[in-house]
């Protein structure tokens, strides 16, 4: 069972940027696959494929494209997003997972923000519902879909979370510190890393918060505040953790 301290631990920039800058309305999925050797395909992509290729509808139909031929992808964000990042800010986890699944499982391994982001809001949802098993399998999917990209980063991020919900908080915190050690984020971190960072230091500080530990969980907390402080929304849930154990204890003291 999970309580208050559990917020949402993934939906970052998205959350405010889907839910109050994309309106569904204005999506149209216009995409666009840059090709190694030959000119740019634009259309709708469909799905990727477990080998890799991505599928993607054109005038002429839906075409396959082998990943060893693709350079990079642009990829619109889609309406289910807006709805699913809505629903985890207001904790509808079980619609949150009804919209962001098809997502997750359509585009998973395409090297684009939101489609990470996506999956670890779904990886969160599926362990506030109790099915922390499915969610330990997506983190590993994410893993597995990013070997060579910070988002694999989200996967373990993700994993700890999930362990943290079945309270096995020194596991949690063995992965967190293995992502930390991996990453080595320096005086100013990228957009990329600074936002893996934030949720890195919340997951981080909630399971200090677990184990009683309330100084090292409020010096995580102050790590998303002070160094780590993008996305703001991640940085106010930091904030309001922060003062809540200050107010338990005034004279608490951090290293």
């Amino acid at each position: 069972m999970t309580t208050s301290i559990l917020k949402p631990a993934f939906c970052s920039w998205l959350c405010i940027f889907a839910a109050t800058v994309i309106a569904p309305s204005s999506l149209s999925a216009q995409d666009k696959i840059f090709l190694k050797d030959s000119a740019p395909v634009e259309g709708e992509i469909q799905k990727v494929e477990a080998n890799g290729s991505v599928f993607i509808k054109t005038a002429n139909g839906s075409i396959p494209f082998p990943k060893a031929k693709i350079d990079r992808i642009e990829l619109s964000l889609r309406p289910e997003l807006t709805e699913g990042v809505a629903a985890v800010e207001q904790q509808d986890y079980a619609k949150a997972i009804e919209k962001l699944r098809p997502l997750v499982d359509n585009f998973l391994g395409i090297d684009v923000e939101w489609v990470a982001e996506a999956a670890g809001d779904l990886a969160e949802s599926l362990a506030q519902t109790g099915k922390t098993h499915d969610s330990e399998q997506l983190c590993d999917k994410v893993i597995n879909a990013y070997p060579n990209s910070p988002y694999k980063y989200k996967g373990m991020i993700g994993k700890a979370y999930t362990l943290v919900v079945r309270e096995k908080y020194d596991d949690a915190l063995a992965m967190l510190k293995e992502a930390d050690e991996a990453l080595k984020p320096g005086p100013v971190p990228d957009a990329k890393i600074m936002d893996i960072m934030s949720d890195l230091n919340y997951v981080r500080g909630q399971a200090y918060e677990k184990k009683q530990d309330q100084a090292k969980a409020l010096e995580s907390y102050l790590k998303v505040v002070t160094l780590y402080y993008q996305p703001e929304k991640r940085a106010q849930q930091a904030r309001a953790r922060a003062a809540a154990i200050r107010g338990n204890d005034s004279k608490i003291m951090v290293e």
